[in-house]
């Protein structure tokens, strides 16, 4: 499911890899190696439990990024799905170990059934939130947060810094905001930062970022080190290393906030997305969406507060289209995910 806790300041938080859930359709295709699930954004949503301070708005996937990345562009072909940097639908680690079974990866009818199960409803509650916001300031601000183990062979050789910045290489966002970003970081001890280097920016920073109309998008990548105790399983969470980042990460997307407020280019309406964020494009899925009032403390929410919890039916999934058995040539037609 999809879940958007609503808040009023300029400032999203988008989780795109914090998710763990894995359908038992697929599921029961992994192997060992990826059941573990080693390149997920483990226990990211509790270092960033501070923006219910900010009232920023948080939006997360709770599907496994192994199931499909919410951050890879969904027209990505099925060939490159063995490079992970590109992958919608992995079938290897990031430092390139097998995660299915033999023969057990899925193939482009699934690869499509995913995407419009998990990866549409991500973006078209994303494209909303924008919308939302844009109404009401002239400039907002999306955080893709991240994080990844420090050490990947073949990725991270060198190590990773405790904290990178990415930017599209300076096109997601206004450089004022990118150099108060680098510059808060670089300002406090021990923290090493990195600049449009392991996080250059994926398809959300592609997509989102128009800062000439106001919409100002940067990942902010954390090295795991910075928050776990260990970055292997359980992935066991520090506290007191938590709460030292969360404090100084709250502190900085505070400084986000005020940025928003300051002289500079006018906002855009709604209706200035660029075209393939409009609402008829193949990202929109259409449908009903649930929301969900919770009373004070329910949790974790306050009354003021909304939180949306958009659901994924695997058995309202309606049938893919453009696709026949025939044209099916690699990896298995079944189980599908509507078959489970």
């Amino acid at each position: 499911m999809i879940l958007v806790e609503e808040g009023q300041s300029p400032l999203i938080l988008c989780l795109p890899h914090s998710g763990t859930e894995i359908p038992n359709a697929v599921l029961n295709r992994l192997n060992a190696t990826g059941r573990l699930q080693t390149d997920l954004s483990w226990r990211l949503e509790r270092v960033f439990g501070f923006h219910k301070d900010l009232d920023a708005t948080l939006l997360r996937s709770s599907i496994s990024r192994y199931v499909i990345d919410v951050d890879k562009d969904p027209q990505t072909p099925v060939s490159a799905a063995r490079d992970p940097a590109v992958a919608l639908c992995p079938v290897t680690t990031l430092d390139g170990k097998r995660i299915y079974q033999p023969g057990e990866e899925p193939g482009p009818t699934e690869i499509e059934q995913r995407s419009l199960l998990f990866c549409m409803p991500f973006h078209r509650a994303l494209r909303k939130q924008i919308d939302r916001l844009l109404r009401k300031h002239r400039k907002i601000v999306i955080i893709n947060c991240q994080s990844m183990r420090s050490h990947i062979k073949g990725v991270t050789d060198t190590g990773l810094p405790l904290i990178s910045i990415g930017s599209a290489h300076g096109t997601s966002c206004d450089p004022d905001l990118r150099n108060q970003l680098v510059g808060t970081f670089r300002g406090l001890e021990d923290y090493s930062v990195g600049v449009d280097g392991f996080a250059g920016g994926g398809f959300i920073e592609r997509s989102y970022g128009r800062p000439d109309r106001g919409i100002h998008v940067v990942t902010l990548l954390l090295a795991q080190r910075a928050y776990l105790r260990h970055e292997s399983p359980p992935f066991e969470p520090d506290k007191t290393r938590i709460a030292r980042l969360s404090a100084v990460l709250a502190e900085t997307m505070s400084g986000v906030v005020d940025w928003t407020g300051r002289p500079g280019t006018a906002g855009a309406t709604p209706a200035s997305l660029r075209p393939e964020m409009a609402p008829d494009t193949a990202l929109d899925t259409g449908g009903p969406e649930k929301t969900v009032q919770h009373e004070a403390g329910a949790s974790g929410v306050p009354a003021d507060r909304k939180a949306e919890i958009i659901p994924v039916d695997p058995m309202t999934l309606p049938k893919v289209a453009g696709l026949r058995l025939a044209d099916v040539n690699e990896g298995p037609v079944t189980p599908l995910l509507v078959a489970e």
